[in-house]
């Protein structure tokens, strides 16, 4: 088709990619470019998408101020949820039991869901929009990077934030490490910052010029990937954890 394809998950075993474009959710097996099924949210546009490690449950957030939560089985939501504003975010624990999401402009916050519920577990309120939200493979761990120029670390069972740190301009892109060990994330200053979960004080940062959009880790947390956008070209940054 012809929409914007602005979000994309695709599960451990590389056998389902959920793709959002435009107003459009859709889920695709490995083996065919034909959607299993699709999903119109009548939003302007699907922010985020985060599928389970086996496939089994996808998460989407939308500019209709709704989260979606689906079965791969079927295009019909198991649940959705109309939150404060638009859902910038949104991140799936591997097992799918965990869904963490962060709302923008008005909302200011970030949830945790259960998957059995759209009641959410609990919900935190930042300084500005929440941009960007991770957890952990077992779903113990949230970080949140917010507009307020900061970064949230959680852990599930409290919406008091085990800590968080102020790192001078808006935290735009967060990943963690699968047994939420390290954290990783940009700024808007053209910053990449790498946390241990133990400590608000980085273990180091790094100056990349220009600004980082985009942050991923591995799942050890041994390998991070940032990656920048300027006027002279787009930049991949590949870094081991301990440099």
């Amino acid at each position: 088709g012809q929409d914007t394809v602005a979000t994309i998950s695709i599960s451990a075993d590389g056998e389902y990619i959920v793709a959002g474009a435009d107003d459009t959710i859709y889920l695709f097996d490995k083996d065919s470019s034909t959607p299993l099924w699709s999903y119109d949210t009548s939003a302007q546009n699907i922010y985020s998408v985060s599928i389970s490690a086996d496939g089994e449950y996808i998460a989407a957030g939308s500019q209709n101020n709704n989260i979606y939560f689906f079965d791969k089985d079927s295009s019909t939501p198991l649940w959705s949820k109309a939150l404060d504003d638009d859902v910038k975010s949104v991140s799936i624990s591997a097992d799918g039991e965990y869904i963490a999401a962060g709302v923008g402009n008005t909302g200011k916050k970030v949830y945790l869901f259960n998957k059995d519920s759209n009641t959410p577990l609990w919900s935190y309120t930042t300084g500005n929009d929440v941009y960007s939200v991770a957890i952990s493979s077992d779903g113990v761990y949230i970080v949140a990077g917010s507009q307020d120029n900061k970064v949230y670390l959680f852990g599930k069972d409290s919406s008091t934030p085990v800590w968080s740190k102020d790192l001078g301009d808006d935290v735009r892109s967060t990943a963690i490490s699968a047994d939420g060990e390290y954290i990783f994330v940009s700024t808007m200053n053209q910053k990449v910052h790498l946390f241990d979960k133990d400590s608000s004080t980085a273990l180091w940062s790094y100056t990349t010029g220009h600004n980082v959009y985009s942050v991923a880790i591995s799942a050890d947390g041994e390998y991070l990937v940032a990656g920048d956008i300027n006027s002279q070209g787009k930049k991949v940054y590949l870094f081991d954890k301990d440099s």
